[in-house]
């Protein structure tokens, strides 16, 4: 969700413009938490909040400095949703709860992060390094780096408990995504593979391929799509061809057509 929040100043001199901030964020509380933390910091204007990323993408809310981000939402995450973002991106300043992951790669790529929930001065830090890129940095600068480090966020988070549902000639079973292997298209059926178990369901490749794509997982061939958690190794074949070896030991060829995605694979 987009919410847009207002904010005052701490310390220093305010700019002559106000920074004007939105932030999104599915839960109620995590919006009124960054409106609360933004409170003592005049020179930051809340100007909305939304509770989806497409109540966010259909919305005209003028010139954005700051957005206040959730990644994990429902039906689109905040990747998806910058993905199909129109225009120069805002700074981005993500609001997660994941403590593996995600904090490592935004040190490293220089984007600031908020845990959930907002510790007051971690948060004060975030609103100084917010200033200090608005002052010294374009939007035009900042986008390639943003646009990389959505590229490794997506390649390095386990959303961790995320479940599909798969309906089989046998009934319903529920799936944790990272038990997943890889899925084959086996003439009108689907066989989802994981380590112990084979699972037929009639949906298409095509279904799977839309909904596994936000949890790391990738078409190789036209009948197969891995977890690239699974994936031990990328050996070269003849013809711009790949073989992949799973964790499982099961080697899947990764036809040339798909090679643009091996470097997603192997990170």
């Amino acid at each position: 969700m987009l919410m847009l929040v207002a904010v005052f100043i701490k310390k220093g001199k305010a700019p002559t413009m106000p920074i004007r901030c939105i932030c999104v964020d599915d839960e109620p509380h995590a919006r009124q938490g960054v409106k609360l933390a933004l409170a003592p910091y005049e020179d930051f204007q809340l100007v909305g909040e939304f509770a989806s990323a497409d109540d966010v993408l259909k919305s005209d809310f003028g010139h954005i400095d700051i957005m206040f981000l959730d990644i994990e939402m429902p039906r689109k995450s905040g990747f998806s949703m910058l993905s199909e973002w129109q225009g120069t991106l805002p700074q981005i300043v993500f609001i997660t709860a994941f403590k593996q992951y995600a904090v490592k790669a935004f040190e490293q790529h220089a984007l600031d992060y908020v845990l959930k929930p907002i510790d007051e001065n971690r948060f004060a830090t975030v609103i100084e390094r917010a200033r200090t890129q608005l002052n010294q940095k374009s939007q035009v600068a900042n986008l390639e780096s943003l646009r990389n480090t959505i590229e490794v966020l997506q390649n390095k988070i386990v959303k961790q408990a995320k479940n599909i549902s798969v309906k089989t000639d046998d009934g319903y079973f529920r799936l944790n995504v990272s038990d997943i292997l890889y899925l084959e298209s086996v003439g009108d059926h689907v066989c989802i593979h994981m380590q112990h178990q084979q699972l037929i369901t009639r949906k298409t490749l095509k279904h799977y391929i839309v909904e596994l794509s936000e949890y790391g997982f990738y078409q190789v061939h036209k009948s197969y799509l891995v977890n690239a958690q699974q994936v031990k190794q990328a050996r070269k074949l003849r013809f711009s061809d790949y073989e992949l070896s799973l964790s499982n030991d099961t080697n899947i060829r990764l036809s040339r057509r798909y090679k643009s995605i091996l470097g997603q694979l192997i990170s």
